[in-house]
């Protein structure tokens, strides 16, 4: 028998999981939560080594789960969080803490680029439509406001690739996280004019080289695998990001075939085999295998994080599990009646705003309908159809044509919700049967890269599981196709006073910084 092991390393949790290499089925998981800091407004960061350490006792775990002989572990693929920013000092040490995507700090620059034009010229280059937490815009601030960090990065790259750096001693990145630094998408390469652009040109020469998605990066070393417990020697590839790697967990591999991931964020990504731009200054595009690209149209604001704060807010404490809060959410969500006396949310709770249908950086979540008879499940729903809704914004929005739309991500192990995106989307989805698709992705990226299979689309083939489909409840996609244009315009509304709240927001904290 032979296995690939997948490490999903989240912005919430990261995952490690065994997969039988034969047929794509999970032998075992483990999760451990990941840890993060917010020392100040707006921003989140994490320990580097303390990241590593989660990951390397969930590895371990997963082996001992799955019974298996870490030899017979054929490859080992890595996938994380794109965006963000991870650096490495002239030591190979942490430059300092690494900077997670959510990261907000360098909101107000990045509005200021968009007064000068640099944020519509980085569109025009790279097809991303930029957020604070992007690493372009993060070595920018820093070098303005943290010259001493900046001054310690020899190194820059993101958070898969720390992770490959500490199981193989081998520094690099790969096309996909490169599309999010961001690069020349046209060309598939770093774009010095990006570099000028943002200030940084000597950080050209400190990116990681940039390997191909699934080139092998190294090997695991004595130490590493000491600390997870898989054999040294075993090959590591070089992994991809989260929202490239979810599209390979569900073989959305080809023009056309589409995968929407209910995560912390909420992901709608279409594969295409051309650039695609439109529409303009929205969204974003990445690298694909196989000299494919991904337009993403996500609202990175908040998906299943949306509905931890509605969770966490309004009595977790009264379950005893997790598992006791999914059970009742099903059962008691499902009885609330849909659009639950007219209310309407906005499912842009965390700090990165609104990236599709529209760039509003500075968007944030609102509740619209609130009374006296609204309850915490009414409250609960409301953030599952307000998800859906930007679903329907997202797609409604790509000028190509959709052939397929699969639904994954922690959010949609909840039938619930995927019977919800399907009604407001008014098309079956098709349900992938592993969860964990990220960590299946590079999973598949492993099998290929060992030989175990003559490509990815092979490897695709026999290790992708589909478990259903879900189709529309015709009665409940009337309801939710009337209720649609009030959730669409509320946000229009909403866009001028979004900037008076931020605004509001950094007088503030500029009072409180003042001695």
């Amino acid at each position: 028998m032979r296995y690939v092991l997948g490490i999903d390393k989240g912005t919430t949790s990261t995952k490690a999981a065994v997969f039988d290499a034969a047929d794509g089925r999970v032998l075992a998981t483990a999760r451990r939560q990941t840890k993060s800091f917010r020392p100040h407004a707006d921003w989140h960061e994490e320990d580097m080594n303390a990241t590593y350490e989660g990951v390397a006792t969930a590895v371990r775990e997963a082996i001992a789960i799955a019974g298996v002989n870490a030899r017979d572990i054929a490859c080992v693929g890595v996938s994380g969080h794109m965006g963000g920013l991870w650096a490495l000092d002239r030591n190979g040490e942490p430059a300092g803490p690494a900077i997670a995507w959510p990261d907000a700090r360098a909101s107000a620059m990045l509005g200021r680029w968009t007064l000068d034009g640099r944020v519509d010229r980085l569109f025009e280059i790279s097809g991303n439509a930029p957020i604070p937490g992007l690493p372009l815009v993060l070595l920018a601030w820093l070098k303005i406001h943290d010259p001493d960090f900046y001054g310690r990065i020899a190194t820059v790259f993101c958070a898969k690739d720390y992770i490959n750096y500490r199981l193989t001693g081998i520094v690099a990145t790969d096309e996909s996280d490169l599309s999010f630094f961001p690069c020349d998408i046209r060309g598939r390469l770093p774009s010095p004019e990006l570099f000028e652009l943002a200030g940084i040109s000597e950080m050209h020469d400190r990116l990681a080289p940039v390997l191909r998605i699934g080139d092998i990066v190294g090997h695991v070393t004595a130490k590493a695998a000491e600390e997870t417990g898989l054999a040294q020697g075993t090959p590591v590839v070089t992994g991809a990001g989260d929202a490239v790697a979810a599209a390979i967990g569900v073989g959305a591999l080809d023009s056309g075939q589409a995968v929407t991931v209910i995560g912390t964020s909420f992901m709608n990504n279409l594969t295409v085999s051309e650039p695609l731009f439109e529409p303009a200054g929205v969204g974003f595009l990445f690298l694909m295998p196989q000299g494919r690209w991904q337009r993403l149209m996500s609202n990175t604001g908040g998906g299943s994080l949306c509905l931890d704060w509605i969770v966490s807010a309004f009595g977790a404490k009264a379950f005893a599990s997790i598992e006791d809060i999914f059970e009742c959410i099903e059962r008691e969500a499902r009885a609330v009646p849909p659009l639950g006396n007219g209310l309407i949310i906005h499912p842009y709770f965390n700090t990165s705003g609104m990236t599709a249908p529209r760039h509003e950086p500075l968007a944030r979540g609102s509740i619209f309908g609130l009374d006296m008879a609204t309850s915490p499940m009414a409250l609960i729903r409301a953030v599952m159809e307000a998800v859906a809704f930007s679903m329907v914004d997202c797609y409604g929005a790509l000028d190509a044509p959709v052939d397929e739309i699969l639904i994954t991500g922690g959010g949609a192990r909840s039938p619930l919700w995927r019977e919800i995106c399907a009604a407001a989307m008014n098309r079956s989805l098709r349900i992938p049967e592993v969860e964990e698709t990220g960590a299946l992705g590079v999973a598949l990226l492993g099998a290929a890269a060992a030989g175990l299979y003559p490509d990815l689309q092979q490897a695709a083939r026999a290790m992708v599981r589909i478990a259903g489909t879900v189709e529309p409840d015709r009665h409940l996609a009337a309801r939710y196709a009337q209720a649609y244009p009030l959730f669409r315009d509320l946000g229009r509304d909403l866009a001028p006073l979004w900037k008076f709240r931020a605004a509001l927001v950094e007088r503030s904290n500029s009072r409180k910084e003042t001695p």
